[in-house]
């Protein structure tokens, strides 16, 4: 789960790199020259006659959000110098055309100066949250807007960083202010129940059915804390070790257990339903971990990583070639080389190189899919649009989004990208 910091809003990234077997050079190159030719053909056909693509009229600055009916932009104001802009509501595209139909604003309110947004969400009843900050204040704040005519139905402190069945919790991330974790009523934002937050870090166990099973906090006096969602009070604590003194440490959920990683050294293993201590290691400049499959992955400071027995904390193999371990399955996992930034599959158990699958770019997505889309640029034409999963076969290519030139992101079935003009392009998944 990603934790959100309202300073940069985003966690410490110095994920994970990969050792490549001798002897696969050759075999690599090969595997590249043929799949180039394929890209290029690909490239010179022609797209379908009729599909459903689109384009949406923003400048640069603007920032792309994809909703399952809606697509929406935070805009500068046309004109204007002074930071002014605004929320704009379009509607999916739904027909077939030749050319890309140009889609309209349904409706547009102000967004005010000096915040940016960091979540479009639509919610049950016809709502829409809409999550900002401002960096210079340290404020944050959350609205509900009515989806069809964008409304304010509310306005409430806090980012909402989880959305529940008639509720949302929400986090405010100050440096200046005391902060707070709250539960609200997501039709009325009355209170449900609130906390006041030191933390480190906070983290989530959810059940298979989306609700929300437990709440772990890592405070920065160093005690471990398993909330209940339901009314905001301590199941468990455990208090920080008698060395915490100027130490720092995060908290992370994974399955069963709540990873604890303190000073970027030691990687602690607790149940989550009593904060028991099942296992304690040294990991050398770790600074997060994360489920691997059937494993755990320990990111390193400096680049790399290391795999960890989950039942016993014992290091499996450990690679400083691996940027970031992108999905998993539970015997591969798709990985992004450090040095080249290509995409190979390794194998979990051994992290030796199964398939090289060279460069591509991952398209951003938002929730979990058990392929990840990437996209490869054909210069003056566009993007081609492929996927890939970890079983290590090539990747398959789905579609030429044509004057893409980069800055994905997919949602709902669909594809958004920045054109050559600066605008966004819009396209439907191929089926």
């Amino acid at each position: 789960m990603t934790l959100i910091d309202l300073g940069e809003l985003t966690e410490p990234t110095d994920p994970p790199a990969l050792r490549r077997r001798p002897g696969l050079r050759g075999h690599r190159v090969a595997v590249v020259v043929v799949a180039l030719v394929a890209l290029l053909t690909l490239a010179g056909g022609t797209p379908p006659a009729g599909r459903i693509h689109a384009i949406v009229p923003a400048t640069l600055g603007s920032d792309l959000f994809i909703a399952a009916d809606q697509v929406f932009t935070i805009s500068p104001l046309p004109g204007v110098t002074d930071g002014s802009q605004e929320l704009l509501a379009y509607p999916r595209p739904d027909r077939r055309t030749v050319e890309p139909q140009r889609l309209t604003p349904l409706w547009r309110v102000p967004v005010p100066s000096g915040n940016r947004v960091y979540r479009v969400q639509p919610v049950a009843d016809a709502g829409l949250l809409v999550a900002m900050g401002r960096q210079d204040t340290g404020t944050s704040e959350t609205v509900r807007l009515d989806v069809h005519t964008g409304q304010e139905r509310w306005r409430v402190p806090g980012i909402a960083v989880l959305e529940l069945p008639g509720k949302a919790l929400l986090r405010t991330y100050s440096d200046r202010a005391p902060n707070a974790l709250r539960m609200i009523d997501l039709a009325t934002a009355r209170e449900l129940w609130s906390m006041p937050l030191s933390a480190a870090s906070v983290d989530y166990r959810q059940r298979d059915d989306g609700g929300l099973d437990a709440i772990v906090v890592a405070t920065l006096d160093g005690e471990v804390q398993v909330i209940d969602p339901m009314t905001g009070t301590v199941r468990h604590r455990l208090p920080p070790p008698a060395d915490h003194a100027g130490s720092y440490q995060q908290a992370w959920v994974t399955g069963e257990l709540v990873a604890v990683v303190r000073n970027s050294n030691t990687v602690t293993a607790l149940t989550v339903d009593d904060l028991v201590q099942r296992w304690q290691v040294t990991v050398s400049t770790a600074t997060y971990v994360t489920d691997c499959g059937p494993l755990l992955c320990a990111g390193l400071a400096g680049g790399g990583l290391q795999v960890l027995d989950p039942t016993t904390g014992a290091v499996r193999w450990g690679s400083e070639e691996i940027l970031d371990i992108v999905l998993v399955d539970d015997h591969n996992a798709l990985a992004v080389a450090r040095n080249t930034n290509e995409m190979v599959t390794i194998d979990l158990d051994t992290g030796a190189t199964l398939t090289e699958h060279g460069s591509w770019n991952m398209v951003a997505r938002y929730e979990y899919a058990p392929q990840v889309l990437v996209v490869r640029t054909v210069p003056e034409v566009g993007l081609v649009l492929a996927r890939l999963d970890p079983t290590g076969a090539p990747a398959r290519r789905l579609d030429l989004l044509r004057d893409a030139g980069g800055d994905c992101q997919s949602r709902y079935d669909l594809v958004g990208c920045r054109r050559f003009d600066g605008s966004y392009g819009i396209w439907q998944l191929p089926g």
